[in-house]
């Protein structure tokens, strides 16, 4: 049975001191963990869950971490937050799979976005996020989530957004909008073959590389 094996807040708390002892990532690979959460820490070390399961949700909050943040083949059964937090070196998302919704509001990321193949039910939002890397969210699937009869529309949002680098959507996936507004793209934007079941908003966005949109399908366009 998987609760077996569900790592105690006590022995999350142990692994994370030793990891900063021996200047290493926190090491939770593979491991099952009832959920995560961290308001206004200071973590010297990256964290590592590539393979986890969290049986609840990952929630930082105001938290600074001084190294990668690996979450490739993470399984999340509730929300993914990580709001007004900065992260010094890359967050790893591929071929993930989150239950519930992922925010970065207002966060600050200094190393690159790889989302590739990630699987969100609910919306992303990256608003008002600093990125001084490149976004790779190839093959990206944001589908709407119902709960209890309500209904989170599966959109992406980059609004205010500041990406230093490129955005790569190539053959994404989007069961709502895909809203640009004010989002400001040092880089080129790849949309090649992205599927956006409701409307790609642009409004005020600056893209200062070429905006690739070859094949791409949409409901309604906002300049």
């Amino acid at each position: 049975m998987e609760d077996k094996n569900i790592l105690s807040q006590d022995e999350i708390e142990k692994e994370i001191q030793l990891s900063e002892m021996q200047e290493r990532s926190a090491n939770f690979r593979g491991k099952v963990l009832p959920n995560l959460s961290f308001h206004g820490r200071n973590l010297k070390i990256g964290l590592d869950l590539e393979s986890a399961i969290i049986l609840g949700s990952f929630f930082l909050e105001n938290t600074s971490i001084r190294g990668d943040l690996n979450l490739n083949r993470i399984i999340i059964k509730g929300v993914f937050y990580f709001g007004s937090s900065n992260l010094d070196g890359d967050l790893n998302f591929q071929d993930g799979n989150v239950k519930g919704i992922v925010n970065l509001v207002g966060s600050k990321i200094e190393g690159n976005l790889n989302f590739q193949g990630l699987n969100i039910d609910g919306f992303l939002s990256l608003a008002k996020t600093k990125v001084k890397g490149n976004l790779n969210f190839e093959k990206i699937k944001v589908s709407d989530s119902y709960n209890a009869g309500l209904v989170i529309k599966g959109d992406v949002y980059l609004r205010n957004t500041l990406i230093n680098g490129y955005l790569n959507m190539e053959k994404g996936s989007i069961e709502g909008s895909l809203d640009f507004s004010n989002a400001l793209i040092a880089k080129e934007v790849n949309l090649k073959n992205v599927r956006i079941k409701e409307s790609l908003i642009l409004k005020q966005a600056k893209i200062q590389g070429k905006l690739i949109d070859e094949e791409i399908k949409y409901k309604h366009i906002i300049r």
